[in-house]
């Protein structure tokens, strides 16, 4: 199975409600929400600019939010900003790290890899992780990364917006990430 079935990238063109192609895979009004944003947000550009679309999300969404900002020379990722909620299940506060910094997120991983998709195909993508944290009550992060371009062309941060969710099963019974990845 190829390492781009563990994600899925959202056509630009694509409404906040239309489903994943994935078959079973958890849908969420927040992240849904979240992409309807970003597309008002980029209007007729290939992606939006933070300043157009920090204003837009909402109160109820900020505190499940993480924004890194894109690093090319060398290539990485900083955490910019972690939502309250976030940062409350995270192990440890992370603002300012880099990815490559951090053991379980540096490459190889699926953070790295859902976050290098995004900024790769500058569009939105979908992707589940399993939650590794002191919550007991989670097992599952829904997220979608959101590229950002201050130019409307070059990314230049990612926002994720994260619902967390107990153990689930697909529609064909399979855990999402036996199916995934």
């Amino acid at each position: 199975m190829s390492d781009l079935a563990q994600w899925i990238a959202i056509p630009p063109v694509a409404l906040p409600q239309t489903p994943s192609a994935l078959p079973g895979y958890p849908q969420s009004g927040m992240m849904r929400q979240a992409h309807g944003l970003w597309l008002q947000a980029r209007g007729a550009r290939e992606m939006p600019d933070r300043a157009t679309l920090a204003p837009l999300i909402p109160e109820t969404i900020r505190p499940f939010t993480i924004l890194f900002a894109a690093i090319r020379e060398p290539f990485d990722f900083r955490y910019a900003e972690i939502g309250s909620r976030i940062q409350a299940i995270s192990n440890s506060d992370n603002t300012g790290r880099l990815l490559s910094e951090l053991p379980h997120q540096r490459p190889p991983s699926k953070v790295w890899d859902h976050l290098s998709a995004a900024f790769d195909a500058r569009a939105p993508i979908h992707g589940i992780l399993p939650y590794v944290g002191r919550a007991r009550d989670l097992s599952s992060i829904y997220h979608i990364v959101l590229p950002l371009a201050d130019d409307g062309e070059t990314v230049d941060r990612l926002l994720v917006c994260v619902d967390l969710g107990p153990a689930v099963r697909l529609e064909d019974g399979t855990h999402p990430f036996t199916q995934l990845g």
